[in-house]
């Protein structure tokens, strides 16, 4: 698998995958390939005060998030931004290469 991407007109504020889907992702893809894992504006957008969401879909933005933020502190993905227009962005994985930060050991080896 080497992206998952929505459409290119998929509208603002959707989740083109679930975090199943991230999952499944983060365990197929290649180096570098691709994932876009939200669009609209994900600080804003998750916030229950806002109510720009239904909160079930709102609590599946906050639980991929906190996915793809936990793969990014384990070295997995690149998070990226890019903007489509006035709040409105999508949000990007890139899977990276080499082992995850999370196999290593204490004293750098395996």
């Amino acid at each position: 698998m080497t992206a998952i991407s929505p459409h290119p007109d998929f509208p603002a504020r959707s989740l083109p995958v679930d975090e199943n889907g991230i999952c499944d992702w983060l365990a197929d893809a290649t180096p570098g390939a691709t994932l876009i894992y939200y669009r609209g504006h994900l600080g804003h957008d998750r916030m229950p005060s806002t109510k720009v969401l239904p909160e079930v879909l709102r609590r599946q933005v906050v639980d991929v998030a906190t996915r793809i933020q936990q793969a990014a502190e384990a070295e997995r993905v690149f998070l990226l931004q890019r903007r489509n227009g006035d709040d409105d962005f999508s949000y990007l994985a890139i899977k990276a290469a080499g082992h995850p930060r999370s196999s290593i050991t204490r004293g750098g080896r395996r």
